[in-house]
């Protein structure tokens, strides 16, 4: 009895080291980075008025509005501008007036060329004839000049009268424009962020704008990611947001990812969409989960993984031995990395490596 016990004793000594074992298989490996922004528009509409020095007569939107392109924001006094519209309407039928004589004096002074013509050639006609004195003939000619000079004033003063209606057609119209800006519009559908139009406030083109509005109502975060990682960050990819305050994720996509990077902080911007109609605040606080690689592949426990210098590698387990296998790793995502190009599908690999074990021991696994 006591030598069987010392065999058994020998013989669970010589046992090989038991060791838990997992075996390589294909999962989803779902690669997300945590980032941090600000809840921002995705573009902004300044809306100013193109006249200045009048009042603000009425206000019809306020911050939080949602307005629609051609909403009428606000109204400005424009009764000077309309008084000077009737001045230049006056002067329009001053000037159509004017018009109309100038034309009759050219008609005028048609008849009275004409006239002179006909008398220079009776006088021409008598004078080689030797009826009429030579004196009658510079009459005549005399009379025809100052006829067809009065012509020429007509028309010039016709041609003045036609300029003077033009200038002011042209200042009309610029008074109709100016008339027609004192009503201030949205110039595109969104929300309205801020309001600096005031009533009675007199406006002026260095007062900044008098509304401020987020085109469409479209919002997006600004995310600032580290430098090492914003390479793997792509177009298009989905990102689940929180802003701070609602209580419901938000989904998302990555619109734009900015071109350069901060020297001073080494962190890119990448700015995610957000869906229209959300309920969030401009310039909230914002977390997002960008996904990053979202693929089917072979994966092991991070733990298995050990390092020689630069190379990664893996203990895998057959016909009871250890045998260390470089492996080239890939995404990373809830304790497992992705080897799908190292081992393959049912492999036995050690669960936890350590150093007691080294390639080429005998073990026992345990799964």
């Amino acid at each position: 009895p006591v030598h069987a016990q010392e065999d058994a004793t020998e013989a669970v000594l010589r046992k090989p080291p038991s060791v838990t074992v997992v075996a390589a298989i294909k999962r989803e490996i779902v690669e997300i980075l945590p980032v941090t922004g600000t809840v921002m528009p995705r573009q902004e509409v300044a809306v100013g008025a193109d006249v200045s020095g009048l009042l603000v007569m009425e206000l019809n939107a306020d911050i939080g509005d949602m307005v629609e392109q051609g909403d009428i924001l606000a109204k400005l006094d424009a009764s000077t501008l309309t008084t000077q519209l009737a001045q230049f309407e006056a002067q329009e039928a001053q000037n159509a007036a004017s018009r109309a004589q100038t034309e009759a004096q050219i008609v005028d002074a048609e008849i009275g060329v004409r006239q002179a013509r006909e008398s220079f050639d009776r006088a021409q006609k008598l004078a080689k004839s030797g009826v009429a004195a030579p004196a009658s003939l510079d009459t005549a000619r005399n009379a025809l000049d100052s006829a067809n000079a009065k012509l020429n004033t007509a028309r010039q003063g016709l041609a003045a009268v036609d300029a003077q209606a033009k200038l002011i057609a042209a200042q009309k119209s610029e008074l109709k424009l100016r008339i027609e800006k004192a009503e201030v519009k949205a110039p595109a559908d969104g929300l309205i962020l801020a309001r600096n139009a005031q009533l009675g406030a007199v406006v002026s083109g260095a007062g900044g704008p008098l509304f401020r509005i987020a085109w469409a109502g479209k919002s997006e975060m600004a995310a600032d990611v580290p430098e090492m990682t914003l390479a793997n960050v792509k177009i298009g990819a989905p990102v689940v947001v929180t802003v701070i305050g609602t209580s419901e994720p938000l989904k998302g996509e990555v619109r734009l990812i900015g071109p350069e990077i901060s020297a001073a902080t080494r962190l890119g911007k990448v700015f995610v969409t957000l869906p229209e109609g959300a309920a969030v605040k401009p310039g909230a606080f914002a977390r997002g989960e960008i996904e990053l690689v979202r693929r089917v592949a072979v994966a092991v426990p991070a733990s298995s993984l050990m390092y020689r210098g630069h190379d990664a590698y893996v203990l895998i387990v057959k016909d009871g031995v250890a045998k260390a296998r470089v492996v080239k790793t890939g995404a990373r995502a809830g304790g497992f990395v992705e080897v799908s190009d190292a081992l393959a599908e049912g492999e036995d690999v050690i669960e936890r490596a350590g150093t007691f074990i080294a390639d080429g021991d005998k073990v026992t696994p345990v799964r």
